[in-house]
């Protein structure tokens, strides 16, 4: 019933630098190819809300029109955050943490679906979100890198 996988890089920039661009919720179109828009629904704090429209012209529109507000569980400047998503019969949460490291900053994701239809749920996003982690970072580290100069 549960999927549950991380993924971890450490990057050559600044933690504080990288931070920010992971707190600018609103641009993660910018360096996160699974999404397409995020609306905040207020300032970001553990029990905020928003929602999140996936890129993928099938998968956005569906999801646009069925789902729910994302909540944000935890909200740690600096630190980490994890979003959870409601899908079908149950639940996704995302978790980014940022750490301090020799050369730069770790990176680790964590993507656990919590629904009876958890191979349903791998295939429409789960996988993606796994799979483009690389590309994620690539261009974290090229906006991070960006920003601190």
């Amino acid at each position: 019933m549960t999927w549950d996988k991380t993924s971890t890089r450490t990057l050559a920039v600044d933690p504080a630098a990288l931070w920010d661009v992971l707190a600018d919720v609103q641009n993660w179109p910018r360096w996160d190819p699974d999404v397409a828009r995020v609306e905040l629904h207020g300032p970001i704090t553990a029990g905020s809300t928003g929602f999140l429209y996936p890129s993928g012209g099938f998968r956005g529109s569906v999801h646009a029109k069925i789902a729910k507000d994302f909540t944000f569980t935890a909200w740690r400047p600096g630190h980490e955050f994890t979003l959870r998503q409601p899908v079908p019969l149950g639940r996704m949460d995302l978790r980014l943490s940022v750490a301090a490291v020799p050369g730069g900053a770790e990176l680790t994701q964590r993507v656990v679906l919590d629904t009876p239809l958890r191979a349903v749920m791998v295939r429409i996003i789960g996988a993606d979100i796994v799979a483009n982690f690389g590309r994620k970072c690539d261009a974290l580290a090229r906006l991070a890198t960006a920003n601190a100069t």
